[in-house]
């Protein structure tokens, strides 16, 4: 025997001594992964946490996720054990809306595994999905360029004539309203979109009330730089389930006093 096999001889004797060997190789062959998909969203949008079985022996599992107040769960799907081209497998999905932006982790998820040799806990990694704002409004100075030149086009005299006689008949209605004077007054039309009022807003959250959807024009005015903690709060307040949420994101006078305050209002 050389000095090499007698060092791989020790080295699995030390393994298998320890449980070292044991553990490893039960970690390995539970064939269990977990995931988010997609692993980016927005507020608001579904997101699906799944958690897959694939492997060679027999076993089902049951998964165990506690709640986070930064997902608002919404559905379950199970897919139950079955075999396929020698591999058990089985699937669930658990379908969430995140409530706010920023890094949301999943810790302390296990599924409880069954074998033909018993049932054993297997912790999940911590689970991480990754919550983007919403984006501001892309205003742009540059203006639109013009339509390009059309190739002069011959026009028929039949056309010409019909242009003429149209032109002239306007014009003779215009002479006739100066001659006798009578001019209708201009109406002046308003185009321009009523401007967001915060003061409106305050007013409203300090009555009780929610105006969600001058919240969600707020979120998206350049005008009205907000800090990351308040747009939190806002989208707290718009897109969370008051159960999976803390007491205070839904508190509108609370709101009202954090905008008075960022807004100088």
């Amino acid at each position: 025997m050389n000095v090499m096999e007698f060092v791989r001889i020790a080295i699995i004797v030390f393994c298998g001594a320890t449980g070292w060997l044991t553990t490893q190789t039960t970690d390995l062959s539970a064939g269990i992964t977990a995931r988010f998909h997609p692993e980016h969203a927005h507020p608001g949008e579904v997101v699906e946490l799944r958690v897959e079985m694939n492997r060679t022996r027999w076993g089902q599992f049951e998964l165990h996720v506690p709640s986070h107040s930064e997902l608002h769960s919404i559905a379950i799907e199970r897919v139950p054990v079955e075999f396929s081209e020698g591999q058990y497998r089985q699937r669930e999905s658990l379908l969430f809306q995140p409530v706010a932006s920023g890094t949301t982790v999943i810790e302390d998820a296990s599924v409880s595994l069954t074998t033909a040799d018993g049932t054993q806990q297997i912790e999940l990694p911590a689970l991480q999905l990754e919550v983007a704002p919403f984006s501001e409004t892309d205003l742009q100075n540059t203006p639109e360029p013009l339509p390009a030149e059309q190739p002069d086009v011959k026009q028929s005299p039949r056309f010409a004539a019909t242009v003429a006689a149209v032109l002239s008949l306007f014009a003779l209605l215009i002479l006739g309203g100066l001659l006798i004077g009578k001019r209708a007054p201009e109406e002046t039309v308003q185009t321009d979109a009523p401007r967001l009022r915060t003061d409106d807003i305050i007013r409203e959250l300090k009555s009780g009330s929610i105006p969600r959807d001058d919240l969600e024009r707020l979120l998206h005015d350049p005008q009205h730089q907000l800090s990351h903690e308040t747009r939190s709060t806002i989208e707290r307040t718009l897109y969370a389930h008051t159960a999976q949420v803390p007491e205070h994101a839904w508190d509108a006078a609370a709101l009202a006093s954090t905008l008075q305050s960022e807004l100088q209002v």
